[in-house]
């Protein structure tokens, strides 16, 4: 049995989806139910609370767990840094404590490239995912939990109408012809990864016996936010409205010589969500 918290979030709903599809026996567990997909393997419950998540444990006694639960991105643990710590890191340590104490075989676990990046650009969420990776690290080291750390870039995809990165923003303003807040001059550079690729890197290691304690998953290749822009307005037939405004403090908008050209599956993977927006968004 492999239980995955934050289930309803954007990877979660991608990642059931994907277990639904395979046949893969799971439970899901959030605080809101599902908008995407009806699913009878979902508990609704809050991760900070830890008599409610260790009730669950003791009856499912789950072998595997994917921990994804999280406020994300830099915006919203800014805007709110007592939820975010209560969320990311509290609960967090619940899930990391629970898995130690029941005999969990596998467990991995979200972060982000924002932690790698704390000292050079720190921000709340880098914090609270820095905070992950150091007790991941103590459960594995001292409490011999097998434990994975997943460093994700940035990543997009359908089911994902809630979400206000970068990519789901330029779609949503594209269709609805509102204007894009962009950030600086909108040259600095991203890795973005389709979460389809993302689904297949967690699958690759939930095969694996021991996972290794950081796993970078992420495309190698640092696109130019304006360049996404571009593709966006081709797909659409529409030009995106841009107002270039001031980055808030923690956003990294710094220009970097290292970025490639749009590759071929990016652009088709752009179209993928965007047409899924198309038939989706209202």
């Amino acid at each position: 049995m492999i239980l995955i918290t934050g289930s309803s979030g954007f990877l979660g709903t991608n990642l059931i989806n994907y277990f639904i599809n395979k046949k893969i026996k799971f439970i899901g567990i959030d605080k809101k139910k599902n908008q995407y997909i009806k699913s009878l393997n979902f508990k609704k419950i809050d991760i900070t609370d830890l008599n409610k998540t260790e009730k669950l444990f003791q009856r499912l006694k789950p072998k595997t767990v994917i921990h994804l639960a999280a406020i994300s991105g830099v915006g919203s643990c800014q805007d709110d840094i007592k939820n975010a710590f209560k969320t990311n890191v509290i609960g967090s340590f619940n899930i990391l404590y629970l898995s130690k104490k029941y005999n969990c075989k596998k467990i991995l676990v979200a972060s982000s490239f924002a932690s790698s990046n704390f000292e050079v650009q720190p921000n709340y969420y880098g914090y609270t995912k820095r905070n992950l990776d150091n007790m991941s690290l103590t459960f594995k080291k001292n409490f011999n939990l097998n434990v994975g750390v997943l460093k994700f870039s940035n990543i997009y995809g359908p089911f994902s109408l809630h979400k206000n990165s970068a990519i789901h923003q330029i779609i949503k303003n594209n269709i609805n012809k509102k204007k894009f807040q962009i950030h600086g001059s909108g040259k600095q550079s991203r890795d973005f990864i389709f979460v389809n690729d993302v689904i297949k890197s967690i699958s690759s290691l939930l095969r694996k016996k021991k996972v290794p304690l950081v796993n970078y998953i992420h495309t190698k290749k640092f696109i130019q936010l304006v360049e996404v822009i571009k593709i966006i307005n081709k797909i659409s037939n529409n030009d995106t409205i841009l107002k270039y405004v001031n980055a808030p403090s923690g956003y990294d908008v710094r220009i970097k010589n290292n970025f490639n050209k749009p590759t071929k599956q990016l652009i088709l993977n752009l179209k993928k969500t965007f047409n899924w927006y198309r038939s989706n968004f209202k």
